[in-house]
């Protein structure tokens, strides 16, 4: 959200009115004394006790100085010719005059430049009615000609290039063969074919059909550029023009069951400053309430963020700060020192999520435009795609278990024992976000006068602030809470149990109380967490978001976290097959208790089972025991009688057999 100069605030409980600003204070007077203050326009942001009032987000309807901006200068130059003479007609018409000879005055107006019929000059107009500057602007696109080698040749040869878009890669020798044949399919011997180092050279001429040969991800990503010229979409200032973009990157993570998976990241990048407004990692695949998350913390300053964000980061920012002696005060205090921009403009492209209901509503509830742009066309939103690219050169290649991105380049053995938790890989992000990104020199902030002189994001970001100062007046904790994502629970007795974990708070008899139907009952209650934050949620009561922490865990007991990691070092292999042995184990002794209902006849025949046997407790049958069993001699072997109730001996020599 943007303020500026006739902006009115509430502060100390006096009404002010903001008369000047440059790129470090603002010039306040008061509307009710007669006095003016000056301040620092950081420490007024953050001031808990500033009420702003008719503070909006600025349009972002596309006006027609930008339509026209955009265009050649020829056209451009056409096109106000145009605006000019129909705006004097439409005021002319407009007050009653007749529309016939004001088409006449225009057409001999601008017969030393445009050449145009009277009905030509009454299209122009009606359309200039109906769509405004769109209307005026040729839309026809003029293709230049291609170089002619030989008819025939060429044909085959872009024939074979348009059709290889998405085929495998192969030799050129595939290709001389494929248009041998071709030609010999189509013409048969009348096609006088050159010798093949002189179709070699042809291929290696040709736009399309020496890309057969090369990567195949290059050559369909070729394929998906304009057939014209384009150019790159400038911005007058931060915000105007942001995109957002999520990609798979190569590298494993731990999900919260111990698994590995890698993970989707999705960044928003300005334009006119370079800058990556947030950053976030997700398991595959990112949806509308991940986008929201992040859209969360491009909105809300690293300072003005919930309760527990900065513990969490300490918790996981510990397995680097600490090994190396860094400490949370340097991290802190990049990160706090990343800009804030409001997005007056995001282009996406035609993701299932960017055009999700709820993405889209929430941007048009911000004030933010969508645009988004034209599918299998990543000119629309270059920025954002060089930036993966060099996101993955700077950062994703360092990390553990890099897979190098594509089969050829991935080892045979990756270590996986380290790799990062979802959480983790999250706050290093963000770390290196703060303290890499934003403080690098980039190629494309770059003085056109001193070319050999770069700016940071950070840098040109201030540069902006200096020539065209602005109040942006960032989210607090209650409007990213509200962008957080959200669930419906039930608040027992002892709190909420949301995803294995327990959340308590000193109001929970309050709102136990407020919502109980009788003694003993719970309630349910609509709660809003933030997936990379598990320290805390919140519940929404009366216009309000209560915080509830997490219960102390294993993490907060002495040696607490090293049992924790001596745990996930374990193998996980020889744990996984314990488990599955025991299950089947303890299946099976389940199942021989087991009798199929309805089968009367097994319970029978089990019952007689157990009353022919001797040993057990219910049995009915009688059983005589002889004091001294009676001993028979069959050849050298000596058979002992059976004497007593010893039904479960075992009979491995086959004696009791050879009795019967």
């Amino acid at each position: 959200m943007r303020a500026g100069i006739g902006t009115q605030l509430l502060w100390d409980d006096h009404e002010f009115v903001v008369i000047a600003v440059d790129y470090r204070h603002a010039l306040l007077r008061s509307l009710t004394e007669e006095f003016v203050r000056e301040v620092v326009i950081e420490e007024l942001l953050r001031m808990p006790d500033v009420v702003w009032r008719d503070v909006r987000p600025p349009s972002t309807e596309p006006t027609d100085l930008q339509l026209v901006a955009g265009l050649p200068a020829t056209e451009r130059r056409t096109v106000e010719l145009w605006v000019e003479q129909l705006e004097s007609v439409k005021r002319a018409v407009d007050a009653g005059s007749d529309l016939t000879p004001l088409l006449a005055d225009v057409r001999a107006a601008l017969r030393p430049h445009i050449e145009a019929s009277t009905e030509t000059v009454r299209r122009k107009f009606q359309r200039y009615l109906a769509e405004g500057v769109v209307g005026l602007i040729d839309k026809r696109r003029f293709n230049g000609r291609k170089p002619v080698i030989d008819a025939r040749i060429a044909g085959a040869l872009s024939h074979l290039g348009a059709a290889g878009v998405k085929r495998s890669s192969g030799t050129r020798t595939r290709t001389v063969d494929n248009v041998k044949w071709m030609l010999e399919e189509d013409f048969g011997e009348g096609v006088e074919l050159p010798s093949d180092r002189t179709l070699y050279r042809l291929i290696a001429a040709h736009p399309t059909a020496r890309k057969l040969n090369a990567s195949a991800r290059g050559r369909e990503t070729a394929a998906n550029k304009p057939g014209r010229a384009f150019g790159l979409h400038g911005s007058l200032r931060p915000g105007e023009h942001v995109q957002i973009d999520s990609t798979i990157i190569d590298v494993p993570s731990r999900l919260l069951d111990g698994r590995l998976n890698r993970a989707e990241l999705t960044i928003i990048h300005d334009v006119a400053t370079r800058s990556i407004l947030a950053a976030m990692v997700r398991a595959i695949a990112t949806n509308s309430a991940d986008l929201a998350g992040v859209l969360a913390r491009a909105l809300t300053p690293y300072d003005m963020r919930p309760p527990g964000a900065r513990e969490h980061r300490e918790r996981m920012a510990a397995t680097w700060a600490g090994q190396f002696m860094i400490t949370q005060e340097r991290l802190d205090e990049h990160r706090l020192a990343q800009p804030y921009i409001f997005p007056e403009t995001i282009t996406t492209d035609n993701g299932k999520i960017f055009r999700s209901r709820a993405f889209r509503e929430g941007c048009a509830r911000l004030g933010i435009s969508l645009i988004f742009a034209a599918k299998e066309t990543p000119t629309d939103k270059p920025h954002v795609e060089r930036t993966f690219e060099s996101m993955v050169t700077r950062f994703v290649q360092y990390l553990e278990g890099f897979t190098g991105g594509s089969v050829e380049r991935r080892g045979r053995e990756e270590p996986t024992g380290e790799v990062l938790a979802l959480a983790q890989l999250q706050e290093l992000l963000e770390d290196w976000v703060a303290i890499e990104w934003q403080n690098r020199t980039h190629v494309g902030l770059a003085d056109p006068l001193l070319p050999g002189r770069h700016l940071t994001p950070n840098e040109m970001f201030r540069a902006y602030r200096r020539v065209a100062p602005e109040i942006h007046v960032p989210f607090g904790v209650d409007d990213f809470i509200g962008l957080l994502p959200a669930k419906t629970c039930t608040l027992q007795d002892y709190g909420i149990n949301f995803k294995r974990r327990v959340y308590r708070s000193k109001r929970l008899p309050e709102l136990r109380a407020a919502g109980a139907r009788g003694e003993g009952t719970t309630r349910p209650c609509r709660i809003r967490y933030d997936p990379h934050n598990p320290l805390y949620l919140w519940i929404e009561h009366e216009g309000e978001f209560v915080p509830f922490r997490a219960a102390p865990d294993l993490l907060d007991e002495p040696m607490g976290g090293d049992i924790w990691q001596e745990s996930r070092a374990a193998d996980v292999d020889a744990d996984r097959a314990v488990r599955e042995d025991a299950a089947e184990l303890a299946d099976r002794m389940k199942r021989a208790q087991w009798v199929r209902p309805g089968k009367k006849h097994n319970r029978k025949v089990r019952a007689a089972e157990v009353d022919r046997d001797p040993m057990h407790y219910t049995s009915k049958a009688q059983t005589t025991v002889r004091e001294e069993p009676v001993n028979k001699a069959i050849g050298d072997e000596v058979i002992w009688e059976r004497g007593g109730g010893f039904s479960l001996l075992t009979d491995d020599d086959g004696v009791w057999e050879r009795l019967t």
